[in-house]
């Protein structure tokens, strides 16, 4: 069978939902290359004009030595096709597997790669949106790290884009363990990419795959954990993957510099950073990058609160931007008795679901109507004054403040956990967007320009600290705010 007078088909490669990826050859190069044709079999309006887009944005990206090339877009018999240089080599699938942990210097070394060829296609304003083993091909010539499978691509328009570079996506696609939380939900950012690429990390790290890592549910955070690696390249990629997309790089060239500027010391690309089981496959090129290169110390973000006093501190664990919790030295009842003086006891009533609005577009923040309003326009105000305030996490049942305690039968805890007011639905939690992602949750935040803005003008919007300096409870969080009017009635 040959297409267009020039393609002869030799197999199929691949079937899904919307055609057909055969192995072909080009007759009109004298070398007569393998390639890649893919078969559109389902000709909905929509669906074609996707096709199309798609061999647009082949045509773009394929000028990247590391992105298959477009060889021809054709239609034949009522059917559409697109020719596509073939990598020869193997997906990574064969060299990241379940139960082969591989070094930080392996893994270092696939970051740089995959950001590297992932810069480039957001610089052309696209999102891959599948990024996993199976979609990178490691060339056998050479051992060069191919990003493939472009069928998901979404060109992104000016139009299509907020200030934050989010969007809403037509399709949702992605891959089990893979997928960033907000792309599942179908909202689409750079950053998405950078959450599949930070999970490749920990599939090549970890002995599971990440569709069998437990992920907290109130947190969404990815629990992983690699003993071996550095502290830089823990951070690095648990930036990559922060459920939150507002705490992950931006772009892939964002987060290429930061991988740059912080792993250091380690010569990657050398030959003991191919896995074992594939090594016989070949071999990895020695880096050419001069060893000269100075280190650069990466001071970890501050990961531990000091602030646990009372209930609301627990719930550190809730929201985006986690830093994790510790308890004080006093008791546990001495700490109920100090939140019971400090918290008025009108604030115990629990919101109920049909209470609540969305305070962010995706759902996942929520309080009630009268706080969303009175938020939403104390942040315009804020922003007209060069201060971006960003929303950590809203109402919060008390049911799911008892999974975050290690001591769910304790009927103190249980007492103690009634004078909380993020059940209210009037409790916010509140971060400074353009400070660094180490303020959230931390003490720290009060020397951020979002904080002081607050301290000065929230009275003006009905807010008020719940837990300032100097409270009966003993410890402060800067960051909990609540709406004061609401609690009132």
């Amino acid at each position: 069978m040959k297409l267009a007078n020039r393609f002869e088909i030799l197999e199929i490669l691949d079937r899904g939902g919307y055609g057909i990826t055969y192995r072909a050859v080009d007759h009109h190069q004298p070398s007569k290359p393998p390639c890649v044709i893919k078969e559109l079999t389902h000709t909905s309006p929509k669906i074609l004009d996707m096709f199309r887009q798609e061999a647009s944005t082949l045509e773009k990206l394929g000028m990247h030595s590391r992105i298959p090339r477009l060889l021809a877009y054709f239609d034949e018999g009522n059917k559409f096709y697109i020719a596509q240089e073939l990598v020869r080599g193997h997906n990574l699938s064969q060299e990241i597997r379940a139960g082969k942990p591989l070094d930080e210097s392996y893994v270092t070394k696939l970051l740089r790669d995959i950001l590297t060829v992932l810069a480039f296609v957001h610089q052309h304003r696209m999102i891959h949106r599948d990024i996993k083993p199976a979609n990178l091909i490691r060339q056998a010539s050479n051992g060069d790290i191919f990003l493939i499978d472009f069928g998901v691509v979404k060109a992104l328009s000016k139009s299509a884009i907020s200030r934050n570079g989010q969007m809403t996506a037509t399709v949702n696609v992605g891959t089990v363990g893979y997928i960033a939380p907000e792309q599942s939900r179908g909202k689409l950012c750079y950053a998405s990419d950078l959450y599949s690429v930070g999970m490749v990390a920990i599939a090549a790290l970890m002995d599971v795959p990440p569709q069998r890592l437990d992920i907290n549910p109130l947190t969404q955070k990815v629990q992983w954990s690699n003993p071996t690696i550095s502290p830089a390249l823990e951070t690095f990629i648990k930036r990559l993957i922060a459920p939150n997309p507002n705490h992950r790089y931006p772009t892939a060239t964002d987060a290429l510099k930061a991988l740059e500027k912080t792993i250091t010391g380690i010569r990657v690309g050398q030959d003991s950073a191919l896995p074992t089981h594939v090594a016989a496959k070949g071999k990895l090129p020695s880096d050419t990058t001069s060893a000269t290169t100075k280190p650069v110390t990466l001071i970890p973000p501050k990961i531990i609160l000091k602030v646990m006093g009372y209930i609301t501190a627990t719930l550190i664990v809730i929201g985006f931007g986690v830093k994790g919790y510790q308890w004080t030295a006093r008791t546990l009842s001495d700490r109920w008795a100090a939140v019971k003086a400090a918290v008025p006891t009108v604030a115990n009533k629990e919101a109920s679901p049909r209470d609540l609005v969305n305070l962010v577009d995706d759902g996942s923040i929520q309080n009630r109507p009268e706080a969303v309003d009175a938020f939403w326009g104390m942040v315009a105000a804020a922003k007209d004054e060069g201060v971006e305030l960003l929303p950590l996490a809203g109402y919060i049942s008390l049911a799911d403040q008892r999974k975050q305690l290690t001591r769910e039968t304790d009927t103190t805890i249980g007492q103690w956990l009634k004078q909380s007011d993020y059940h209210t639905g009037y409790a916010v939690a509140i971060g400074d967007k353009n400070a660094d992602e180490s303020t959230d949750w931390d003490l720290s935040f009060k020397q951020t320009d979002g904080y002081r803005w607050l301290k000065r003008y929230a009275k003006n919007y009905g807010f008020a600290l719940s837990y300032p300096q100097g409270n009966p409870a003993g410890e402060q969080e800067p960051w909990h705010w609540h709406y004061r009017d609401g609690l009132k009635n």
